[in-house]
């Protein structure tokens, strides 16, 4: 009878017993309480974090949607005057024929009103569309045989950028200005797109000026210009060009770039790549 009574104590006291303290659990239910309380205190705040949020996309998408269509509707325009300029004749390609025949008062008359046309929507047009149609003033007044106008056409090129369209368009200003006798503008400008330029366009840059010093008669400073292509440039991108410029200068000719890389630890090729 002591037995079982005793057995039936151990069992009750077994079942009513609370369960041992744990500190975890409070760490985990204060979390919960001030997770709740930050939550109601700030949820006001993280609904308009996120409606900017949500704001701020669309209008940037809005805008690069727009901005989309607006170069496209740039490159339109030119495209417009591409369709009605007269097509050049498929044998100039092939330098077996002029692109334009100066007799035909019609199709000059064309020419003209198409380089009108061209420079009146660099005008109204910006950035690479502007430069792009700048440029196709510049050929049209050329194959018109308007070389006046295609030279001042070309000075108004103003390269801001370091875009290939940018090179293409300070090059034309550059060749207007020798065409018109103005080498020491030509030089300055030379100058400022070797600094504004970085990699194959500052090297050209300099190589060109170079050229020009020295067919200036400016040895010195083309000598010193050739240096400094040379510094800034220990691998050059143009071998051909460097080369020819250092014969000019009675300089040694530069190392062949892939042979400078395929040569062995702790030695160099001798100049010219030999």
């Amino acid at each position: 009878m002591l037995a079982a009574a005793s057995a039936e104590t151990v069992v009750d006291q077994s079942t009513t017993s609370p369960p041992p303290h744990s500190e975890d659990q409070d760490y985990v239910f204060r979390a919960q309480i001030a997770l709740s309380e930050a939550l109601l205190k700030y949820g006001k705040y993280f609904g308009v974090v996120v409606a900017a949020v949500l704001v701020g996309s669309l209008l940037y998408g809005g805008y690069q949607s727009w901005a989309e269509k607006a170069r496209k509707a740039d490159f339109e325009k030119i495209a417009a005057i591409d369709y009605l300029m007269p097509e050049a004749d498929p044998m100039s390609m092939y330098g077996l024929a002029p692109k334009d025949d100066p007799s035909d008062a019609t199709r000059m008359a064309n020419l003209v009103e198409g380089a009108r046309r061209y420079e009146a929507a660099a005008a109204e047009l910006s950035g690479t569309a502007a430069t792009l149609a700048q440029l196709r003033a510049i050929d049209a007044w050329e194959r018109a045989g308007k070389t006046e106008e295609a030279s001042a056409a070309a000075l108004k090129l103003a390269g801001k950028g370091t875009t290939l369209a940018d090179f293409v368009a300070d090059t034309a200003r550059v060749r207007a200005m020798l065409n018109g006798g103005k080498s020491e503008e030509a030089e300055g400008a030379l100058r400022e797109m070797a600094g504004r330029y970085n990699d194959f366009f500052a090297e050209q840059s300099l190589i060109r000026l170079a050229n020009l010093q020295l067919g200036a008669g400016k040895t010195e400073a083309a000598a010193a210009t050739y240096a400094e292509v040379t510094k800034r440039f220990p691998t050059t991108m143009d071998l051909a060009a460097l080369s020819e410029l250092a014969v000019r200068l009675g300089k040694e000719a530069p190392a062949d770039p892939a042979a400078v890389k395929d040569a062995p630890p702790g030695e160099l090729p001798a100049a010219g790549g030999k």
